[in-house]
């Protein structure tokens, strides 16, 4: 035992050595980065566009750069106007690479639209397919970092750089290009659950048992996360949405999933009526993992019913951060409405969990819908329904567990790593959804979601 741990630590030390050997090694595969060849042209970058006519005019600044001397300056008078730099390199097929890019922009009404950096992975002159960079990392002085991880595709031999500037007038400026080998991108393993449970009643109390052996078995089977339904502490007891102490978030029920979350050292995400003072509101709780109530969400689209008894809706969609990632929570007729989910998704949710009463609309209405909602986002999805079944589905679509039995936990392990390509995308061979849906989605046409009307002198 005694020498087959110290080998095991001579392991560890070796891979380490390794892990470091290959940071320190790593080259920049960009030749001339920071456009510092030459003040008169960008060297190893060709400046082209579909049409030629339309082009932004590209040079060399000496006056606004990111480091060095120079940067690279597209200028667009056309709001039609479509050009890139790019530069062909070598590279490995299946290969993670790590690229980055300093951009600064003036004038450019949206910056989604117009500045665009995207690598085509090719084979001679086949294109394999693409990855945009999307991710805005930091932001200093004016410039913007963009940056992503991104795995050539198997059997690409070498990969097309663009630097784009399109559909939009004013300045942008490139700086500190670079695409170096890195470790692949981990999985991000979390363990989540939902029940499939209509509590019977007759009796808070009875619901109460019921739904704490469901997280007991949660909590036992090792899950990170557990939802529960919507509005089901008075549920089949008469009682629905009125005031009473069941009715609240410092009330028995509360109490107990604080104690079964920090016993467990489990998230429990459950759908809850909450009374304050005179104000009804319909809410998804989020219990951490000490026992505390971490988050609040309040249901934004109420149903008439909900209205009709007083009920009050939330003004907000909160992304809300955990230890293992980032969420977003909604609530039953939430979920009919494409923009709730949307919005979670663009405040980066990469969960979305959804306590849900059920869906009158049709057979399965509830797992079209539920499918949907994961599929348009690239989010992971999960419900805890009433009338239809609970599910998780993950980011293609795919449903990767469903239950129809009443009183039951089901659970699955996800990687919110997990990027599905899709060959489909572009016409160009394979892309990834995570990356598209993000960066081609016209935010200056939809803005944050879409307009609204307000009364004439509001502020």
């Amino acid at each position: 035992m005694k020498i087959c741990s110290t080998y095991l630590r001579i392991l560890a030390a070796m891979a380490s050595c390794v892990l470091i050997f290959d940071s320190v090694t790593a080259k920049n595969l960009i030749k001339n980065p920071g456009f510092e060849k030459s003040a008169s042209s960008a060297e190893y970058w060709a400046c082209i566009g579909p049409v030629v006519t339309m082009q932004p005019v590209s040079g060399i600044d000496d006056k606004i750069r990111y480091e060095g001397q120079f940067s690279l300056k597209m200028i667009s008078n056309n709001p039609n106007g479509n050009g890139i730099a790019t530069q062909i390199i070598e590279i490995v097929g299946g290969q993670t690479y790590l690229f980055k890019a300093q951009f600064k922009t003036k004038d450019v009404v949206s910056i989604d639209k117009s500045v665009i950096i995207k690598i085509k992975w090719l084979t001679g002159s086949e294109i394999k397919g693409y990855n945009y960079i999307y991710d805005i990392v930091s932001e200093s002085d004016g410039w913007s970092l963009a940056s992503n991880k991104v795995k050539a595709i198997d059997g690409a031999t070498t990969a097309e750089i663009s630097l784009g500037f399109r559909w939009g007038t004013g300045t942008v400026w490139w700086d500190d290009i670079s695409l170096e080998s890195c470790p692949d991108v981990l999985p991000r393993n979390v363990k989540v659950g939902t029940v499939y449970c209509k509590p019977p009643g007759p009796t808070v109390e009875r619901n109460f048992s019921i739904m704490g052996k469901l997280l007991d078995e949660a909590g036992s089977s090792g899950c990170q996360i557990v939802c529960l339904p919507e509005g089901w502490p008075t549920c089949n007891t008469g009682l629905g949405m009125q005031k009473t102490e069941a009715n609240t978030l410092e009330g028995s029920v509360s109490i107990m999933l604080s104690q079964k979350a920090k016993k467990y050292g489990m998230y429990i995400v459950s759908g809850q009526y909450s009374w304050i003072g005179d104000t009804l509101n319909n809410v998804a709780v989020l219990y951490d993992r000490q026992g505390k109530i971490a988050a609040v969400y309040k249901k934004v689209q109420l149903p008439d019913s909900e209205a009709e008894q007083g009920a009050v809706p939330g003004n907000s969609l909160p992304v809300f951060t955990t230890d293992f990632g980032r969420i977003g929570l909604l609530i039953c007729w939430d979920y009919a409405f494409p923009e709730v989910s949307r919005a979670l998704a663009l405040n980066g949710a990469e969960i979305l969990f959804c306590p849900i009463w059920g869906d009158v609309r049709g057979t399965d209405i509830w797992k079209i819908i539920a499918r949907s909602r994961a599929v348009d986002n690239g989010v992971y999805f999960v419900s805890s329904i009433y009338d239809g079944h609970s599910v998780i589905i993950n980011p293609a679509g795919d449903i990767l567990q469903e239950s129809g039995t009443q009183g039951t936990l089901v659970t699955a392990t996800i990687d919110l790593n997990f990027n599905p390509p899709w060959d489909w995308l572009g016409n160009a061979g394979r892309g990834e959804w995570k990356g598209v849906w993000r960066k081609d989605r016209r935010s200056d046409l939809f803005g944050t979601l879409g307009k609204f009307n307000s009364s004439t002198g509001s502020k």
